[in-house]
């Protein structure tokens, strides 16, 4: 079973995190959301205390033990937030499990490997020389260039936590990006999505939230101009306003329909 933590009461919301980070970069999301909300947290496969396989994963993996989880905390459905890798798992979630996913916010979330021979070499790279490979000028690509320029405590705990990292978890995921390509199941996807994605992100191209908002029925799309890769952590008081907004609508949506 994978790592993870429950904690508040209420509806739940399963908070899926990037590739290279743990539970803890949700901090500011679960200080706001669990005095209203049940919050679950994980850790993928490979990342922070959960076990680490053997790779290459597939992003099938990572979308199993999602499941597996809510299965094990008899959670029939579940608002579902995901940044980067996480809401790369929650399309697939949403898309391949229906009735498990009440509605869906992506940030900066890739549909596809834009170049799966990177994340190949990446994995092989990390494989053979540790995850220095993978730190190497990482505060500048994950955050806006005012927050890399002052990074507050979470941000540096963030950016550190990477070399505690499982080289071969790292690398596993890595694998499992190089062999994802979503495009032709988020037409399938019939929860409520909103894709957020930053203007300041140096990691995935705007174009994956503009296939999202296109590609899944009703999506929306929101930018937030100084917005890093992790915005979640630079920008949390607006990415909760976008939130409670997008849980408002998805309620009044399903009242209507």
């Amino acid at each position: 079973m994978i790592a993870f933590a429950d904690e508040g009461s209420g509806e739940p919301v399963l908070l899926s995190a990037s590739l290279g980070t743990t539970a803890a970069m949700w901090a500011p999301q679960r200080e706001r959301l669990r005095a209203r909300r049940r919050v679950i947290t994980y850790d993928h496969r490979g990342h922070g205390d959960s076990p680490v396989p053997p790779g290459p994963y597939s992003l099938d993996d990572l979308v199993g033990d999602a499941v597996a989880l809510l299965d094990a905390l008899e959670i029939e459905a579940v608002d579902v937030i995901g940044v980067s890798l996480g809401g790369t798992v929650g399309l697939a979630l949403a898309a391949g499990y229906p009735g498990r996913v009440r509605s869906l916010v992506t940030v900066n979330a890739p549909v596809f490997a834009d170049d799966p021979q990177f994340w190949h070499r990446r994995a092989a790279a990390i494989r053979d020389d540790g995850m220095g490979v993978a730190t190497s000028g990482l505060l500048g690509r994950w955050y806006s260039p005012a927050v890399a320029a002052a990074p507050s405590v979470l941000v540096a705990r963030t950016v550190s936590g990477v070399d505690r990292l499982d080289p071969e978890g790292y690398a596993g995921c890595c694998e499992a990006i190089a062999g994802t390509d979503l495009r032709d199941r988020l037409a399938h996807i019939r929860c409520p999505v909103l894709a957020v994605n930053g203007r300041a992100d140096a990691v995935v191209p705007a174009h994956h939230a503009d296939l999202i908002a296109a590609a899944v029925p009703g999506a929306r799309r929101v930018v937030l101009p100084n917005g890093g890769h992790l915005l979640t952590q630079e920008v949390p008081d607006r990415f909760h306003e976008l939130l409670l907004e997008h849980w408002t609508d998805a309620t009044t949506r399903k009242a209507t329909s």
